[in-house]
């Protein structure tokens, strides 16, 4: 999984609370949580695409991976 910046975790962890700080630590479990679920729902669209019979994921295909993930 590729790291991704840590910057706009902050700034959604900031906006989702009115006058609260984020330490680093935060920021950054939230961007591993976050990228984790990502990695789950991305390897669902693939194989979704893949029975599908297509190479290229669709968005219809990361809707429905969202969508079992939510339901877990």
């Amino acid at each position: 999984m590729a790291k991704l910046p840590l910057a706009p975790f902050e700034r959604i962890l900031r906006e989702s609370g009115k006058n609260i700080r984020v330490s680093l630590d935060s920021a950054q479990e939230f961007a591993k949580a976050t990228g984790e679920m990502a990695s789950e729902i991305a390897e669902e669209a693939c194989l979704l695409a893949r029975h599908a019979g297509r190479k290229t994921v669709k968005a219809p295909d990361v809707e429905m991976a969202f969508r079992r993930f939510q339901k877990k």
